[in-house]
């Protein structure tokens, strides 16, 4: 009977310490869409530093570029919960990188922010640095998003070009200065 109390009490004990997110899979794009509460463009002005907590959310305060969905207003400053559910690096939440974030509503009253990103891949995608000042194209708001996901890939791939470029030339040049 003592060994099954040990055995309980340390499970308990355990679960008290053990405490995340669940991460779910990419649901496809328009689900994602569904699932979202509000859909932004924004640019992370300052982060609080509460990276790698237990519940895998950190701060931020943001700047709001475009609405895409929800009613969150445009051109102004917001706080909110930010999740990076790629689960590698590097950091996306980095001062000043642009993101498209699908948001819902906070769950409780003490909640911090009154949004936090969806717990699922894709939720949040680095964006091109300059461009979301003005709307996106497409009439619907799946229409916009993909004209947003298809201007970060050509982004994307320059950006991947020029740095495939340079890393050449420096292997190039170190070869030159070993003859």
């Amino acid at each position: 009977m003592k060994r099954i109390i040990r055995i309980i009490a340390a499970v308990l004990i355990s679960l008290s310490f053990a405490h995340a997110e669940w991460i779910g899979e990419f649901p496809g794009l328009d689900k994602l869409i569904k699932e979202a509460d509000a859909i932004v463009i924004l640019r992370i002005d300052h982060s609080d530093g509460d990276f790698g907590g237990r519940e895998l959310y950190s701060t931020h305060d943001c700047y709001i570029y475009q609405s895409l969905k929800g009613d969150i207003p445009t051109k102004k400053r917001m706080r909110l919960k930010l999740m990076d559910a790629r689960q590698h690096s590097p950091n996306l939440f980095a001062n000043h990188s642009t993101l498209l974030v699908f948001l819902t509503k906070k769950r409780a009253p003490s909640e911090p922010t009154d949004y936090r990103a969806l717990e699922t891949k894709g939720s949040a995608i680095l964006l091109p640095p300059t461009g979301q000042e003005a709307a996106p194209e497409g009439e619907t708001v799946s229409d916009k998003i993909r004209s947003i996901l298809q201007h970060a890939i050509e982004y994307n791939e320059k950006e991947h070009e020029k740095e495939k470029s340079f890393l050449q030339e420096m292997i190039q040049e170190d070869s030159k200065v070993k003859k």
